[in-house]
């Protein structure tokens, strides 16, 4: 199994594009949320902001340095909200809540991430077979 990262002339494996994608599609949703009407209750709007944060973050650094555990790890994560979402009723663990774009956007970044590590292993299975 090659991981390897692309050289700079080689294009970007799926899971650096997740990576990006969904780091910044996280960062914003983060970002006005905290600018705009975060609550730190609980549940509460701020909690799930600052989630949401830490994940883009961990997203945008890891889009060069391992794209394919970093994916692994957030469609984990968000397989997990999604159980615990709908288990919780209206929050996770009590502290994040969980409203209908979450009951859409926690399974679907968990279902994307699982195709996106499952196609970048078989390009680069492929490319490691045909060098």
């Amino acid at each position: 199994m090659n991981t390897e990262l692309p050289t700079r002339r080689s294009k970007p494996t799926a899971a650096q594009w997740y990576c990006l994608v969904v780091g910044l599609f996280l960062l914003v949703r983060a970002v006005t949320t905290l600018v705009g009407d975060a609550e730190f209750t609980l549940p509460g709007s701020g909690w799930r902001a600052t989630l949401q944060l830490v994940v883009a973050v961990v997203l945008l650094a890891g889009l060069r340095a391992a794209p394919v555990p970093v994916v692994i790890g957030v469609g984990v994560l968000y397989a997990a909200e999604t159980v615990l979402g709908f288990l919780g009723g209206g929050a996770i663990l009590g502290v994040i809540p969980v409203d209908m774009r979450d009951r859409i956007v926690h399974p679907s970044l968990a279902l994307i991430a699982a195709l996106t590590v499952s196609l970048t292993l078989r390009v680069a299975q492929r490319r490691g077979s045909h060098a």
